[in-house]
């Protein structure tokens, strides 16, 4: 191989074609491509007395030269060798060339790799009369032998017509309709494969209504109205998720009465997965708007708006009973649909009812409270005052918030404040009331008395923040406040860095802290802190860290990272009393001295006699506290908190 094969004569490269090593035969063969000895190739190929391998490489290498050669397909397709038959259909196919027909009777041959080669070539021939024997092959697979099945796929690919293999719908064998359906959807037949959908074999209806939908392109459902048609009736609660989530899909396109109803009625259906459930409760949520996205797969393939009118009327009982079920994104999805149609009164007095039952989930009662302020103004106001009176918390906020955006209920929403920041003692409900504080006629004197509590240190941890927000906000129109503020930030900047940030210690929201740790573009937690024990983490493992370490501790590894770093993870330069200088990751540090990982993966441990000088450890890890906000740091402390 170093000396190369330019030296060698025609003879020598002919007999390295048989050695042992197939680089070397490789080699060889090239060689002789490049000399284009076609003559002592095709001689070395037709002879049956030859190795198997100057053979098989012979072949090659006519391939590689493109040689047609009519005698040498003859007499290799009767070759008693099955690779070489194998490999004599695959030379013909890759070079469009079979003047006598031989290659579909290779179809029948004894040997499955015959076969298999058999088929592909046929397909790339275009061999009008292997149809019969393609459909014998894959008949003969029976579903066994899938390898075999796809050769006689790509067989029909070049062999059938759209209009010859729809004819197989029907046909007795359930492979040779997979086979069929395969084909149609690489011809992107989708006209011919509308005769499948109604397929008794789950495996052929899928494959078809998965290559009608998922082939189709804007302009197909115009041209082919009756595959978007069929595709849309394959909508049932028996077929697989596959063919379901198509089908949802297919009746939105649509647009019709029919096909809202069609969902509606799936709707209905007890036991459905809560998957297709949200699904389908999507697909008429969205059914006002116009998309240009396809919900499948997110290609381009515009949806038009529906009909309003249309969705109401479909809308039935069904759809109301679900709006109350015990799945919160089933039943906010469904609420969101009602918010299309124009209800009764009588459903609106009862959305009413819902709103006020304590016995509802708060997540129910919030979203239909919502769904009031939308449907009648005047209900809503009656409501929502009632609503702030409630025992659940939740809702009493959303009945405040809601209130003041709509400008309704002004004085029963100041006396909801007012009681909320005197006896409330739910966290979020007070951290609420204190951002809406600036409403209230006597915000003046109510944020004073707050940010006098705070100076105090008589706010509770979990609503500092939001005092300090509410003020530094206020201080536009209150100088004095301004004074007072300015001078309690100085205070605490003049202390250290867990001070300036202890506000961001307490009452953060845990699931705004994971949208941080995994999606934020620029902090990138998730890129080197792995949740679980893992080798080769660029930073500490986060595992149990709320078991093992305090609050403190993980806000100060936010905003303070270099204070404490955990062994292995840190960068150290140690002057040793030899006058040597190392530098490495420091492993461990005791009494008796330290070890090091040194740039070459080594460990060296030094001796506290030997080590004159050392620089503190390091960490890597960048700045959060330039990159996070303070509401932004409370969160992520309070998801790290949830780690235990």
């Amino acid at each position: 191989l170093a000396k190369g094969f330019n030296k060698q004569t025609v003879v020598e490269l002919l007999a390295l074609l048989g050695h042992t090593d197939r680089r070397i035969r490789q080699q060889a063969q090239f060689a002789l491509v490049a000399r284009r000895e076609i003559k002592a190739l095709r001689v070395l190929a037709a002879d049956r007395n030859a190795e198997f391998f100057p053979r098989l490489h012979s072949l090659w290498g006519l391939g590689q030269l493109k040689h047609r050669d009519r005698d040498l397909l003859t007499v290799l397709c009767a070759d008693d060798s099955d690779e070489l038959r194998a490999q004599t259909a695959r030379w013909a196919g890759e070079l469009g060339f079979d003047p006598d027909n031989r290659i579909p009777v290779l179809l029948r041959d004894p040997s499955p790799r015959v076969r298999l080669m058999a088929g592909i070539a046929c397909g790339k021939l275009k061999s009008k009369n292997a149809l019969g024997a393609l459909t014998e092959l894959i008949v003969a697979a029976d579903n066994k032998e899938p390898v075999l099945r796809h050769a006689g796929v790509i067989g029909l690919v070049g062999v059938a017509t759209p209009r010859e293999l729809e004819a197989y719908a029907g046909y007795p064998s359930e492979a040779m309709r997979i086979a069929a359906v395969v084909a149609l959807r690489r011809l992107r037949a989708v006209k011919e494969l509308t005769a499948f959908v109604n397929d008794s074999s789950p495996q052929v209806m899928s494959d078809a209504v998965r290559a009608i939908y998922d082939e189709a392109a804007p302009q197909t459902f115009v041209e082919h109205p009756k595959a978007l048609a069929a595709v849309a009736a394959a909508l049932d609660p028996q077929h697989s998720v596959s063919v379901n989530v198509r089908a949802i899909a297919a009746n939105r396109r649509l647009g019709t009465i029919a096909s809202a109803k069609r969902i509606s009625g799936f709707l209905a259906t007890p036991n459905l997965s809560r998957a297709l459930r949200v699904e389908a409760l999507y697909a008429l949520q969205s059914w006002p708007q116009a998309s240009t996205l396809d919900p499948i797969d997110g290609r381009y393939f515009p949806i038009p708006a529906g009909d309003l009118d249309t969705l109401s009327a479909a809308i039935g009982p069904e759809i109301w009973s679900l709006a109350n079920d015990a799945d919160d994104k089933v039943s906010r999805r469904a609420i969101s649909v009602l918010q299309s149609i124009k209800p009764s009164k009588a459903q609106r007095d009862q959305v009413a009812g819902f709103v006020l039952d304590e016995g509802q989930r708060s997540t129910v009662r919030k979203a239909w409270l919502r769904w009031l302020r939308k449907q009648d103004l005047a209900l809503f106001t009656s409501v929502g005052v009632k609503a702030l009176y409630s025992k659940s918390p939740e809702l009493r906020v959303v009945a405040a918030q809601e209130l003041t955006e709509a400008k309704q209920g002004r004085s029963a929403v100041n006396s909801y404040l007012l009681a909320t920041l005197k006896n409330s003692g739910d966290t979020v409900e007070l951290q609420r009331a204190i951002k809406m504080v600036p409403r209230l006629p006597s915000k003046k004197s109510i944020i004073e008395q707050l940010v006098k509590e705070l100076i105090a240190g008589r706010i509770a941890p979990d609503i500092q923040l939001e005092v300090l927000e509410t003020a530094t906000t206020a201080t536009r129109d209150y100088t004095e406040l301004k004074l007072q503020l300015e001078q309690y930030q100085n205070s605490i900047n003049k202390e250290d860095v867990m001070a300036r940030y202890g506000v961001a210690l307490q009452g953060g929201n845990a699931e705004k802290g994971r949208g941080i740790f995994f999606g934020h573009a620029q902090a990138q937690c998730s890129k080197c802190h792995a949740l679980k024990q893992i080798d080769k983490q660029v930073g500490p493992s986060l595992e149990d860290i709320a078991k093992r370490h305090s609050r403190e501790y993980l806000l100060q590894s936010i905003v303070d990272p270099q204070a404490k770093i955990v062994p292995g993870y840190g960068i150290v330069t140690v002057q040793l009393t030899d006058g040597r200088t190392v530098s490495g990751t420091l492993m461990s540090e005791g009494d008796n001295g330290i070890t090091v990982n040194l740039p070459d993966n080594s460990r060296e441990s030094f001796a506290t006699s030997e080590i004159k000088s050392q620089s503190k450890s390091v960490g890597t890890m960048p700045d959060p506290k330039t990159i996070l906000n303070l509401r932004q740091i409370r969160d992520l402390v309070a998801y790290l908190a949830t780690m235990n």
